[in-house]
């Protein structure tokens, strides 16, 4: 029995690891792809530019997604502690839980701008710009995309975390 949970420990620390480590590259590349999202356009002879400071959304993923990624990555020494002395874990489940909601909030006010990027709102008066703006949006796009994915990822490392506090 006690191969069996220095195993099951193991397997632990090596899923914990491998789903940070994702976790901060889906962290990062979100955060690269807007930081570096910029394009001119023009529309009837007027050129405008479309950058992610322009909307405070978007500069809230960029944001919340240094933190993050910061805070995953000092996670990442904090769970190999954590899987071997279990008072931490509790606390680890907490900074998960947290940083998962952080994720959340971000990606879901970036993608309410996105969603008005792309269909505009007619109700304000407001045009979707993506017809202008191509690049700009697929990037938008794909940065929400690994936003999602982080969150995903951080969502099924709150679960894990929480099954192994139950059971220390």
């Amino acid at each position: 029995m006690g191969d069996s949970g220095g195993k099951r420990t193991l397997m632990n620390l090596k899923v914990q690891v491998s789903m940070r480590v994702l976790t901060i590259g889906a962290a990062l590349a979100s955060m690269g792809l807007m930081i570096t999202n910029r394009e001119v356009a023009s529309v009837y002879g007027i050129a405008f530019e479309a950058k992610y400071s322009d909307s405070s959304a978007f500069r809230y993923l960029v944001y919340a997604y240094i933190a993050i990624a910061a805070v995953t990555l000092f996670t990442l020494a904090w769970a190999c502690l954590a899987v071997r002395r279990g008072g931490f874990i509790f606390a680890l489940f907490v900074i998960d839980l947290l940083m998962t909601l952080a994720a959340l909030s971000a990606f879901s006010a970036s993608m309410s701008d996105g969603y008005i990027g792309k269909y505009g709102n007619t109700h304000a008066g407001w045009l979707p710009i993506c017809g202008y703006v191509h690049n700009y949006c697929n990037r938008v796009t794909l940065s929400l995309a690994f936003s999602f994915v982080s969150f995903l990822l951080l969502f099924i490392l709150t679960v894990l975390t929480a099954s192994a506090a139950r059971r220390s």
